[in-house]
């Protein structure tokens, strides 16, 4: 019986959420992405959750606006291969990161030290990123089912509620474990998914357990007949406030 009531009450949640997310999708006025092009001033916060989101959804993004770029990398990854010691994992995906940043001539990077998929339980630690010093903040699909990556959708949301973000940042949602559902503005990266693929690559301890570079360069070649395009970034950009107002 207890498990009959477990099933039917996740069926509720499910539907309600699955409501939520269509009605959130179709208030969204777009028929074809635009090209998302930055101005010079802009400054660009990308927050990965774990030591190689950020070039997997935002790698292109990277290589075009390296100048404009803060990233922070938010848990220690620890848990990237269950055969290597703890704090060895995370030395090693601490310099893998690190290693990437240099090869990108990223200078302005930063570790959260967070332990891996416990990101929920530590806003005390998140809501001390200095938000108001950036025009864009990027962060995962907030629909992917890996609890890290969607703790940042929900600790980014809590801390605009708090007034630690202000009302005309703009969130820009990328893709690393799952699609999302609609995309409205890209990047053209078809002159430098080769270097994307070889940022991906760097990452040794996690591209032996999936080809991290063909999967997403694959996503980024589907995606590019929207826009005509060999290979795009797909992202889901919108107000804080609006998107608060909408998928909250």
């Amino acid at each position: 019986m207890i498990g009959k009531i477990k099933g039917l009450l996740q069926q509720n949640i499910l539907k309600k959420v699955t409501q939520k997310i269509f009605n959130f999708y179709n208030s969204i006025e777009t028929i074809y992405p635009k090209e998302l092009v930055f101005n010079e001033d802009d400054r660009i916060l990308i927050l990965a959750p774990h030591p190689d989101d950020e070039v997997i959804g935002c790698g292109g993004l990277l290589l075009k606006y390296t100048n404009q770029c803060k990233v922070i990398c938010i848990t220690d990854g620890r848990y990237g291969d269950n055969n290597i010691d703890l704090q060895e994992m995370i030395k090693i995906r601490k310099n893998e990161f690190t290693s990437v940043m240099h090869k990108l001539n990223i200078t302005d990077f930063k570790f959260l030290d967070i332990e891996d998929t416990k990101l929920k339980y530590n806003y005390e630690i998140f809501k001390q990123i200095d938000f108001d010093k950036f025009d864009y903040i990027c962060i995962p699909n907030s629909l992917e089912q890996h609890t890290d990556h969607k703790a940042v959708f929900e600790l980014i949301i809590k801390a605009y509620r708090e007034n630690l973000i202000k009302n005309n940042i703009k969130i820009l949602m990328y893709e690393v474990w799952g699609a999302l559902p609609l995309v409205n503005f890209y990047i053209d990266i078809s002159n430098n998914i080769e270097e994307k693929k070889e940022l991906i690559n760097m990452y040794h301890s996690q591209v032996k357990h999936i080809n991290y570079a063909d999967k997403i360069s694959s996503l980024n070649n589907y995606r590019g007949m929207i826009a005509s395009k060999e290979y795009i970034e797909g992202y889901l950009i919108m107000n804080i406030k609006d998107l608060e107002e909408t998928l909250c």
